[in-house]
């Protein structure tokens, strides 16, 4: 297994301003959303995956498996 390197110049290196900020922006929203009552930000990230992003990607995954079993039916005879 290859061996990450975590230098300070590698990180820098591939450091990509803007996404990280988007990083910090969402895990804001989520805290302002979810307003923990202990106050800090450990868990919340799971806890959206779990309630909002996880049921979402579930259901998109099987609308979209549904979606292409009906075009292939349709298009089998064509």
């Amino acid at each position: 297994m290859p061996e990450i390197d975590y230098s300070y110049e590698t990180i820098l290196r591939n450091w990509d301003a803007k996404k990280e900020q988007q990083k910090a922006d969402f895990i804001e929203h989520i805290y302002q959303c979810y307003q923990p009552d202990n106050h800090c930000y450990t868990g919340l990230w799971e806890r959206f995956c779990r309630e909002e992003a996880g049921p979402y990607c579930r259901d998109i995954y099987f609308e979209r498996k549904e979606a292409l079993e009906q075009f292939l039916k349709e298009t089998e005879n064509v």
